[in-house]
């Protein structure tokens, strides 16, 4: 299954939201479009998560949404979690739903049989390291860079946060998050930063996990990532401006990197096939504007081989502007989303 939605900034925009087919499963060779899904949140959908004492329950998240969706009955809950702000990716451990409250620069606990918030982590109280401002010369390169006064960076990117994409329980047993910044503080918002895009996006190489249980900082100099996979004893993620994915022991060790065909978000295993699928997503204008050699690829699945880590093929989507997430379901909850009315 796979998720798509629209851009989360106008200058990054092409597809009308009427044209979104936000939810897509792949299964005989084709994507077949879940239509009941296209209207749902500003974008589309983000992320979804299934409660495997209950596999015809699943919990859907737009960016500031968390819905419940029971298949059988067919029935739709808004479960009405306050303050949620760009969500990222929802992870089960036992019987509670992780969200990654990504604007709020928190991971959020829903009690999934009692159904209310259980706790709140903020990140804030994990790490910290002064803000970086803009300096002289970077003044100077905006004077100089008139053109690119247009190529205006995410705020997200630049305002004081993690932007934290997952919670994951690790091999140890502990809980981590996956953050874009594992020291927390970046370049402050000023015009001077919103207009020095080149330099901005060059700093965003501090990504890596934080152990919510211990409280400890693993820096793995990620540029961007997104979506940690546990396969056979090894983390997995998506290390997903540099277009690749990183292979890391339970000790945070990188034992290798396995090329992607493009910015990667979105993955999942099939182990009866030995599969590892990968979301791939065009390159947004702003990040062509920043670096003009990178190959622009269209929206796709990539299959590769978790023995070789070799390619194995791979299914173009359209409906989409970028994948927000890529599951592997059984077949029946692929049926019956495709059939939803």
């Amino acid at each position: 299954m796979v998720l798509g939605s629209l851009h989360a900034f106008l200058q990054d925009a092409k597809l009308e939201r009427s044209k979104v087919k936000s939810v897509q499963v792949i299964f005989d060779g084709k994507a077949h479009h879940a239509p009941f899904f296209d209207p749902w949140g500003e974008r589309g959908v983000i992320s979804l998560a299934c409660y495997p004492d209950q596999p015809a329950i699943l919990y859907v998240a737009t960016s500031t949404n968390l819905l419940k969706v029971d298949l059988q009955k067919p029935e739709v809950v808004d479960l009405e979690i306050p303050n949620l702000r760009d969500i990222h990716e929802l992870t089960v451990i036992g019987n509670t739903l992780w969200i990654a409250n990504t604007q709020g620069d928190e991971a959020v606990a829903f009690d999934i049989v009692r159904e209310r918030v259980s706790e709140r982590v903020n990140l804030a109280m994990y790490g910290s390291t002064p803000k970086v401002i803009a300096t002289a010369e970077d003044e100077d390169d905006a004077r100089r860079e008139d053109d690119d006064r247009e190529l205006v960076v995410d705020e997200r990117d630049v305002v004081d946060k993690f932007h934290c994409n997952q919670v994951f329980d690790g091999f140890n047993g502990d809980l981590y998050a996956l953050v874009h910044y594992v020291l927390g503080n970046q370049l402050r918002v000023t015009q001077v930063a919103r207009r020095v895009a080149r330099k901005v996006l060059r700093r965003q190489a501090n990504g890596g996990v934080i152990n919510l249980t211990t409280g400890q900082v693993v820096p793995l100099s990620l540029k961007g990532p997104h979506t940690v996979r546990k396969v056979r004893g090894e983390y997995w993620i998506c290390d997903s401006a540099n277009s690749q994915v990183n292979v890391y022991d339970p000790n945070w060790t990188l034992k290798e990197t396995i090329s992607s065909k493009g910015w990667v978000r979105g993955a999942d295993v099939s182990e009866p096939l030995g599969l590892y699928y990968m979301g791939i997503s065009e390159f947004r204008r702003r990040y062509l504007a920043v670096n003009p050699t990178v190959q622009q690829v269209p929206n796709m699945v990539q299959a590769i081989s978790m023995e070789t880590k070799a390619p194995v093929g791979e299914l173009r989507l359209s409906g989409v502007e970028q994948v927000t997430a890529v599951y592997v379901v059984p077949r029946e909850v692929a049926l019956a989303m495709v059939e939803l009315q």
